[in-house]
């Protein structure tokens, strides 16, 4: 176990309002937020985040028609390959590992929170979390002085970090973003989704693959890496922008249910 990640006790069906927010606040401190043995039903998951900020939703008119069988209600998305009664798996429901990624890369003002719930069938499987915050500040300091000052432009490609086709492929290069980021509770560290990061303003691809290299091998140390083993009633919250997460291959996906909420930090940061 880190000692970055935060372990909390509270029964998250009875929290009030103020506490959801404390806890939503040390989310974007800690970077991972931990609560097990929950017994949540879709409307207390929904009360939870939307007294921390906005909830994105999911209704097909806002998002597309692929939300249909994706979402359980309105905000509540299935990552599972569990079929629903149309036939159709959740959000990427493939056995294969999902590689490290943060949600929506390109988009800067995106839900920085993710809320994820084991549902059921989780046990035996893994996700992972990366730290961004504190590899930065640990960041050699020739590194830092390479680095200060870039932007980089990201995207979706299928194979990068998912075999599945779930959005349309793209570079977005006309939306660049610095690599170092300060959220929202003033903590500064990279911003540093490497597989969903295509290329870097103004730097060349050879300095670009340089630089991604000496950063990936500095980020990957296993002290910036919390493991979690999942058990169905386990609630794990995160930060969008200094934090990165993987889910390990799992052979028993079809049983697998997480509930997935994106939401803000509107109502705690205002």
């Amino acid at each position: 176990m880190t000692d970055w990640v935060q372990i909390l006790s509270d029964n998250l069906a009875d929290v009030s309002d103020e506490r959801a927010r404390e806890i939503g606040k040390l989310v974007t401190e800690k970077m991972v937020v931990v609560l097990r043995n929950q017994n949540l039903t879709v409307e207390e998951q929904l009360r939870f985040t939307k007294a921390c900020g906005r909830v994105a939703s999911t209704n097909p008119s806002v998002v597309g028609e692929k939300a249909k069988h994706m979402a359980i209600a309105d905000g509540v998305v299935r990552v599972t390959g569990k079929k629903n009664k149309d036939g159709k798996k959740g959000l990427f429901g493939h056995k294969e590992t999902l590689d490290w990624h943060c949600n929506m890369p390109s988009t800067s003002h995106r839900p920085p929170l993710i809320w994820l719930y084991g549902s059921k069938g989780t046990e035996g499987s893994r996700t992972s979390w990366l730290n961004n915050l504190e590899a930065y500040k640990e960041l050699p300091i020739d590194l830092y002085e390479e680095i200060k000052d870039i932007e980089i432009t990201l995207g979706y490609k299928v194979g990068a970090y998912s075999s599945e086709k779930v959005f349309e492929e793209s570079h977005d290069t006309d939306k660049p973003i610095k690599i170092i980021q300060t959220n929202a509770a003033g903590y500064t560290g990279l911003y540093f989704p490497f597989l969903q990061i295509f290329g870097m303003k103004d730097v060349s691809d050879n300095k670009f693959y340089e630089i991604m290299e000496k950063l990936k091998a500095h980020v990957l140390q296993e002290k910036y890496i919390y493991h979690h083993d999942w058990q169905d009633g386990d609630v794990v919250i995160s930060e969008q922008w200094l934090s990165l997460h993987k889910r390990w291959k799992f052979q028993k996906i079809e049983e697998r249910v997480l509930h997935r909420i994106a939401f803000d930090y509107s109502k705690i940061y205002d």
